[in-house]
């Protein structure tokens, strides 16, 4: 039996998602015969290779939180026969025994593949190169061949990168241009030990390619014309002028400081951009400015440093903003490899939190967590939400995906 050690305290950029127990999922639906054995065995070699989601957390005594290291061993799969459009069947995930899981939702011939990660030791773009990692090993298992890869090293936390780069935390109070930490929400907060639901807009093919046209004509990115339409969305749901929106949004710092890092050597390396409309504008012209808005952070070093401020946030938690949105675009999903017998249909995700029971995790006013992303080419909005909101949160898709529509239209 191998004895777990401490492979190091976590920073505060991580000990926020560790208070709240957060995990991740990234799924797949599948359609086809999937093999429980070689997916299995594909899980094992993964946390083999990336030992960190072997690992699990153990509190320390100044109320933080260790790492500790792998013993080796992956967590059982979890597979049950229901709707595949459910992806996580109320498991109860515990940071103390892995900070990884692998679930499947059966049903007939269909199938939903859950890689959950625990968001302390890998954000999206991380975890999204170890969900290819584990679709390829698939692969590997399925055609024969040994799904064995190079072992990677723990990542280490932005904190440590950024003074590797020299990258200091600007002198000043929190301002305009760092985010806030928002207090919980007042809804029921028993839900929330179990996965919430979720409501989607999704582009077609076509209506992905025509916005991807117009960012490239207006010289604006996808992101800043679907933050946009978000933006002009909510203004109108919450009843606010333009200018009482106060947008935030996290950024992969990974290819934004020097040198560079992997996607795999950090765990969130994000820094935080926000934006505030000063004018009533329309689409593109929203887009334009938090487009030129983020450069500008970027230019100065103002958004790479955001992370050196998290113990401030932390310390200053204001009510929520009214008019304070919070996106996250998790950008392109990468292509998955798959057997010939199994063909990948959608990618979807999903959270669920350990929280404290007295606390709940914080929400953003009048909505919940909005996830972009790009699979198969096309746009995919997803809002996680609490049951009782179902309607309010469907309709707000709805509106998001109408706008985006008539700007291509």
């Amino acid at each position: 039996m191998t004895i777990s050690t401490v492979v190091r305290p976590l920073a505060p950029s991580e000990q926020m998602y560790a208070a709240a127990g957060v995990y991740v999922g990234y799924a797949v639906q599948v359609s086809g015969r999937l093999d429980l054995a070689a997916l299995s065995a594909a899980y094992e070699a993964i946390v083999r290779a990336f030992p960190v989601l072997g690992a699990r957390l153990e509190p320390s005594e100044d109320g933080g939180f260790l790492l500790m290291s792998s013993t080796g061993a992956a967590p059982e799969i979890s597979v049950v026969d229901d709707d595949s459009g459910r992806l996580v069947i109320d498991q109860k995930f515990d940071q103390r025994v892995a900070l990884s899981a692998v679930c499947v939702v059966r049903d007939r011939d269909t199938a939903s593949v859950t890689l959950l990660t625990h968001h302390c030791v890998a954000d999206a773009y991380h975890s999204l190169a170890v969900l290819a990692e584990l679709w390829s090993c698939y692969t590997d298992v399925v055609a024969g061949r040994s799904p064995e890869r190079a072992v990677h090293p723990y990542p280490v936390s932005i904190e440590a990168l950024l003074a590797e780069r020299g990258i200091e935390k600007m002198a000043g109070p929190v301002s305009d241009n760092q985010p806030t930490v928002a207090t919980t929400s007042t809804e029921p907060v028993d839900d929330w030990s179990t996965p919430p639901q979720v409501s989607r807009c999704h582009l077609s093919v076509a209506e992905t390619a025509a916005l991807v046209e117009l960012g490239h004509r207006e010289g604006v990115t996808i992101n800043g014309l679907v933050s946009a339409a978000i933006l002009l969305s909510e203004a109108e749901i919450r009843e606010l002028a333009l200018t009482d929106i106060r947008y935030i949004y996290p950024v992969d710092l990974r290819t934004r400081i020097t040198p560079a890092v992997g996607l795999t050597e950090g765990t969130d390396l994000l820094g935080f951009a926000t934006y505030a409309p000063t004018e009533p504008i329309g689409l593109v012209e929203l887009a334009r400015g938090i487009c030129e808005s983020l450069w500008a952070g970027l230019a100065d070093g103002t958004v790479q440093q955001t992370p050196l401020h998290i113990p401030d946030m932390a310390e200053t938690v204001t009510a929520p903003v009214p008019g304070m949105v919070i996106v996250s675009n998790w950008g392109r999903v990468p292509d998955l490899r798959a057997p010939d017998n199994l063909r990948i249909t959608d990618f979807r995700s999903t959270v669920t939190a350990t929280v404290d029971p007295e606390m709940g995790p914080p929400q953003q006013p009048g909505g919940g967590t909005c996830i972009l992303s790009t699979f198969g080419g096309r746009l995919s909005i997803e809002i996680h939400h609490l049951g009782s909101t179902a309607a309010q949160q469907q309709r707000r898709a709805d509106s998001y995906a109408a706008k985006l529509r008539g700007v291509i239209s």
